[in-house]
Parts: C-alpha cells; sequence; structure tokens
C-alpha cells in the first residue's frame, strides 16, 4: 500500500513538474514571437505610419492574427494540464518519419541558410525590422532544424543540439553579411575604406601612384597592419573586388583557424571532429562581436602554435615572433602574447605550487611569459637598426607611421553608458558579450568540472581584470566607442583561456554535459549569445543605379583633368580612384589623407593644422576631392559620433569651406568637389 502511494506521489510530483516546465517555455516562446510579431507589425505593415483602421493592411493584419491568437490560447490551455510537450513530441515524430532522410538533410540545408537569404539578400531585409524578427527567425530555424534531425529523443540534451544548430546558422549569417560587400563598386562603402585600400598599397603597390616629389611615403597606418592587407598588391592585376575579397578573408578565416588550432586532436579527430569544428565555429562568432583585428588573432595563432610546441626554445621563438608582429602593428597589444603564453601554460599544469620542489614547474611558464619581452624588446631593437619607425614630419608630409596612443585627445566617458553612438553603452555591452563566458568560467571551476588551485585562478582574474580595465579606457577614447573592439585583449584572452579548459574538458569526456542541467543551460547560453549580438548587422547590399556611378565617375575624370590644368588636385578622400585605376596620370598629394586629418582635429594638433590653413589660404590646390562637407554641429544627445563630427566640422569643414567652395556634388556616391573661392 505505501508503495502504492509513493508511486502515486511521484507520478503527482513529474506531472507537477512537466506542467511548471511546460508552462515555462510556452510562456518563454510566446514573449520572443510577440517581440518578433510586434517587430513585423512595426517594420512592415505600418512602415513608420500610425496605425489607421482605414489602413487595408493593418485590418489584413489583425484578421490574419485571430487564428494564431486561438491556437495560443488552446496552447496555454494544453500546457496548463501538462498535454502540450507529449502532443508536440508525438506530432513531430509523426511529420518526421513521413519525410525521408534526404529530404529532412534538404530542408536543414534551407532552413540554415533561410535567415541568411531572406535579410542579407532580398529586399525583405531592406525593411527596418529593428531586432526581434532576425532574432527569432534565425533561433527557429535553428531549432527546426534540430528536431529534423534528432527529432527521436527529445530531453534536457537536445538544448545543447538546437544551440548548435544556432551557431551553424549564425556563422553563416555572418559570412553571408561580410560577403554583401565584395563589389566592383569603384567608391568607398564605408567612411574610410577607401582611403584604407590607398594605405594598404604603399607597402607593395607605390608604383601606382604617380609621385613628382620622389619622397617616401609612408601612411598613416602601423607597419604590422599593414603587412596583411598589403599583400594582394603583390599582384599588379588586383582590383577593388580582389581587394575586398581578400579582406573578408582576413576578417574570416584567421578566427577559424585560431579556434580550430586551439583544439585540434589529430588522433582522436574522428571521433570529437564535430566538437572540435564547432569550437572554431563558436571563436569566429565570438571575436567577430569586437570585431578583432586579424593581426592579434595571428599573433594568437602563433602562441597557440608555439604552445603546443615540446621544444622550448621553438616555443619561445614563436611567442617573442608573436610579440614583435604586435608590436609594430599596434603598441597596446605589445604584451599580450607573453601573457596569454604565460597564463595558459600555468593553467595546464595540474596544482601548480612552490612547495615540495615543485616551484621547478613554474619556470617553464616564467620563461613563455618572458619571451613575450624577448620579441618586444630584443626583436624589435634588432629590426630598428635597419629600418625607421618613428614619425617624421617633413613639409607636412608624413614620411613614417606614428603608433602612438594619442593621450592627449579626449576621453567621452558617457559612452560607458547607453548612448547614440553604441547603443549599450559599453559596460552593458561587455557584460552581453562577456557574462555567458565568464559565467561559465566561474561555473566549471566552482563545481570542480575544471579543477584549478588559488594562483591558476588569480592569474586568470587578473589578467582579465587588467585587460577590462585597459579595454574599457581606449573604448572611451574619441574615436572609439561604436563597438567592443577595443575590448581586444580581453576577449583573446577569454578565448585562449576558453580552448585549453575545452580541449581538457574534451580530454575527460566533457563530464557534467550529460546530466547537470545547470551547466547545460550556461554552455547553450555560451553557445548562442554571440548570435544576440551579430544578428542586428548587416543588410542587403545597395548602391546606386549603373547611370549614377558611371555618370559620376565620368564626370569626376573630366573635372580633375580640368583642374589638373590649374594645380595640384588634393584627394583627401576617395584615393582608392587612384590606387585602382579609376582616375589616371594625377599626380599624388600624399598629405592631408582623411583619416589623418581626423586625429589631428581629435588631437587639436595646431602646428600640423596651421600648415594646413596656410595652404588652403594660399589656394595650393585647383580641387579638392572629398566626401559632402557641412559646417553644422551635431547634436551629441542624438547623432552617433557626434563628438568626432564636431571637431571634424570645427577644425576641418568650416576652414576649408572658408577658402573652397563646392563645384559639383555627387550625393549618390558620396563625393564633392571643391574648388578655391575668388575672394
Amino acid at each position: 500500500m505505501n508503495q502504492k502511494k509513493n508511486n502515486s506521489s511521484t507520478e503527482v510530483s513529474e506531472r507537477a513538474s512537466v506542467i511548471r516546465v511546460g508552462t515555462a517555455v510556452y510562456l518563454f516562446i510566446s514573449i520572443f514571437l510577440f517581440l518578433a510579431v510586434y517587430d513585423f507589425y512595426q517594420g512592415f505593415i505600418l512602415i513608420g505610419n500610425p496605425p489607421s483602421l482605414e489602413s487595408k493592411r493593418f485590418v489584413v493584419f489583425w484578421i490574419f492574427s485571430l487564428f494564431p491568437c486561438a491556437l495560443w490560447i488552446m496552447g496555454l490551455l494544453r500546457a496548463l494540464d501538462g498535454r502540450l510537450p507529449g502532443q508536440l513530441h508525438r506530432t513531430v515524430i509523426r511529420v518526421c518519419d513521413s519525410l525521408p532522410h534526404t529530404i529532412r538533410v534538404v530542408l536543414v540545408i534551407i532552413l540554415i541558410f533561410f535567415t541568411t537569404v531572406l535579410f542579407l539578400y532580398t529586399s525583405f531585409g531592406n525593411y527596418q525590422f529593428i531586432y526581434w524578427l532576425r532574432l527569432f527567425t534565425i533561433f527557429f530555424c535553428g531549432f527546426t532544424s534540430a528536431f529534423l534531425l534528432f527529432y527521436r529523443t527529445i530531453d534536457f540534451q537536445f538544448l545543447i543540439k538546437a544551440s548548435g544548430m544556432v551557431l551553424l546558422a549564425s556563422v553563416v549569417f555572418v559570412l553571408g553579411d561580410w560577403m554583401t560587400g565584395v563589389s566592383d563598386y569603384p567608391f568607398s562603402l564605408s567612411w574610410s575604406e577607401g582611403n584604407r585600400f590607398w594605405d594598404y598599397s604603399i607597402m607593395f603597390g607605390v608604383d601606382r601612384y604617380i609621385n613628382p616629389t620622389g619622397e617616401t611615403v609612408i601612411p598613416f597606418l602601423e607597419a604590422g597592419r599593414q603587412f596583411l592587407w598589403a599583400l594582394p598588391f603583390a599582384i599588379p592585376s588586383v582590383g577593388i573586388w580582389g581587394m575586398r575579397l581578400w579582406n573578408v578573408i582576413l576578417w574570416v578565416v584567421p578566427p577559424l583557424v585560431l579556434g580550430w588550432a586551439a583544439v585540434f586532436n589529430r588522433k582522436t579527430f574522428r571521433r570529437e571532429w564535430v566538437w572540435q569544428i564547432g569550437f572554431g565555429s563558436w571563436c569566429f562568432m565570438f571575436l567577430s562581436q569586437g570585431p578583432i583585428y586579424p593581426p592579434l588573432v595571428i599573433c594568437a595563432i602563433l602562441v597557440v602554435i608555439g604552445l603546443r610546441q615540446k621544444n622550448l626554445f621553438v616555443a619561445i621563438l614563436l611567442v617573442a615572433l608573436a610579440s614583435y608582429y604586435a608590436r609594430i602593428s599596434r603598441w597596446t597589444w605589445m604584451y599580450a602574447p607573453g601573457l596569454w603564453a604565460g597564463l595558459v601554460t600555468l593553467i595546464e599544469i595540474k596544482n601548480p605550487s612552490f612547495g615540495n620542489k615543485r616551484w621547478k614547474e613554474l619556470i617553464r611558464p616564467v620563461l613563455m611569459g618572458l619571451s613575450g619581452l624577448v620579441g618586444v624588446e630584443v626583436i624589435a631593437r634588432l629590426v630598428s637598426r635597419f629600418s625607421q619607425n618613428q614619425v617624421v614630419v617633413e613639409g607636412n608630409v608624413v614620411l613614417a607611421v606614428t603608433d602612438s596612443f594619442a593621450l592627449k585627445q579626449p576621453f567621452i566617458w558617457e559612452r560607458l553608458f547607453p548612448n547614440p553612438t553604441y547603443a549599450p553603452g559599453i559596460l552593458l555591452g561587455y557584460l552581453w558579450v562577456g557574462g555567458p563566458l565568464l559565467l561559465f568560467f566561474v561555473w566549471m571551476i566552482v563545481r570542480r568540472y575544471w579543477k584549478t588551485n588559488w594562483m591558476q585562478n588569480m592569474s586568470l582574474a587578473v589578467i582579465i581584470g587588467t585587460f577590462s580595465v585597459i579595454g574599457v579606457i581606449i573604448s572611451v577614447k574619441i574615436g572609439g566607442g561604436s563597438n567592443l573592439h577595443n575590448l581586444d585583449m580581453l576577449w583573446m584572452t577569454m578565448v585562449m583561456a576558453a580552448a585549453w579548459i575545452f580541449r581538457d574538458w574534451l580530454d575527460r569526456g566533457l563530464p557534467g554535459l550529460s546530466n547537470n542541467k545547470a551547466l547545460i543551460v550556461i554552455f547553450c547560453l555560451t553557445l548562442v549569445f554571440p548570435t544576440t549580438t551579430m544578428i542586428q548587422y548587416g543588410e542587403p547590399f545597395i548602391i546606386p543605379g549603373d547611370y549614377f556611378v558611371t555618370s559620376s565617375l565620368e564626370k569626376l575624370k573630366i573635372e580633375v583633368a580640368d583642374a589638373q590644368e590649374k594645380g595640384e588636385v588634393l584627394f583627401m578622400d576617395q584615393r582608392q580612384l587612384l590606387t585602382f585605376g579609376y582616375v589616371t596620370d594625377v599626380p599624388l598629394v600624399a598629405e592631408y589623407e582623411k583619416k589623418l586629418m581626423m586625429d589631428k582635429a581629435m588631437s587639436e594638433d595646431k602646428v600640423f593644422l596651421d600648415g594646413f590653413y596656410e595652404d588652403i589660404q594660399n589656394h595650393r590646390f585647383s580641387m579638392i576631392v572629398t566626401e559632402p562637407l557641412r559646417k553644422s554641429m551635431a547634436d551629441e544627445s542624438t547623432r552617433n559620433f557626434a563628438e568626432e563630427n564636431n571637431f571634424w566640422v570645427y577644425w576641418v569643414s568650416r576652414p576649408i569651406l572658408q577658402y573652397y567652395k563646392p563645384k559639383v556634388t555627387y550625393d549618390e556616391v558620396g563625393v564633392q568637389l571643391l574648388i578655391p573661392r575668388e575672394k
């Protein structure tokens, strides 16, 4: 009798648990769906107009909404009595069983690409869907794909499979977003794209320009960063399409290689290939949230390769090279590779200690950490004997690149909080991007799935904390704060730590991931949270019609040729037109490039700018090619990059427009031609 009562009590308890979980999940999905529908309603039905009963679209929308509302009420009632989960699962099994395996695989492929095609490669993506519709679509496609492939067993483990499918769809989406910009459109696609192509071309393609002064011209860019993007210019025939494709390759391939190289194990690859390739995909998504500049990722790849070498000398050499490359790419990066190497080598030691003669185990972490100094100090000093890496200003021509951090530029501390330039603000963005992974670290340590001691925990906490402070401070310097890329050393540190945690965890068979529900939830959140960041970006690639592009370019060439007969023509902007031969036979005026001018304006560098003012007062240039210039200041409370705009207007736009006037403005392509004022 007691046994029957116990069984009955257990059944009641299990049924109550099913009802609670089913109802909670149903309500969560309902809220998610409501937000997506509201986005669709605002962006597609109303298109910014206030609702009106006279609108046919408004009436049709609500008529068609009655049936889904009725289904939602019926589903809620079934969730409350515990029947919904079982009925849904039986329905899923019945539907999937009726489909051949090949058909299901084809449907999965379609679903994986659906979000990318819909929002990035059709006109539907041009509508201003704020956020939730995109997020719901990619999650729906990911979970439906998982149902089609793993429909037999729907349990807590299913969340991992569904999260993996969402991750895969997200990787496709981000790749698709990058590829939308690969075109042969001759004008700049962004504020600095064209002039950066000019920067890159100088290293291996300087013969593309007519340089009447004969002086060596080095652009306003660090040599390490310049080198990667300069490689295509070793091919004389490379055009703007090829350069844009190479740009995509640099942003996409290194993060994938880093993630794969960090966890790859040839002996177990056949058995663990899903996990190993999956980590590479997650690494790409996580670092895309910065996004992290490729040179720093390549430094991390060198460190990973070094750490996997048994030969200590080879390991030290690779870390030293990584540190040197970091130094010549961006000076704030120079100590990061050594710190990564020391941290990860320390993590690999089982319960490191100073006692019982175990201090000898700490020699390798110390040497790996100090090897970064070898690259920064020794290699850098040796190289400096044969090359120059300082700023030399002679006749206002920049002859060598600076890598100085302009501390005299203002810091905009308001960007720590929600603002027009970066909606969530740096602090909230930090928590959103780094929070799930930090929670994963803490949970693995506290629950002893990753067994560390105080020395390892303290080292990890100190390095993460230090890079957090540095990244936040750099992010609020004027010119930054529109995303989280200045927290690059932090994100790379977290990825390196995650790779070694995951490797150790995978080697031990992923303990806890089969039965610990809290760990499964945290793991899934870590997998899919990059999706919640990246899904908001990207739209169909829209350029002006061929007529506007062709006619603007032809007219510009004629205007420049006429102006050239009267004097020098300054391409302050759109220098890629010279780089790729769209405009020919125009001598290069190297100074006063737009990015450099912006940096000098934000620094309020009066010495440099006085030289520029003297040149424009004397009408040195017969024409200036630039973006459309404005005299009006921006409202700092409503416009993104308002502070930067106002520095530009005060120090550059207004002085130029005092002595030059627009002759013609090609609004469709964002180009303005200025000529001297008569008075």
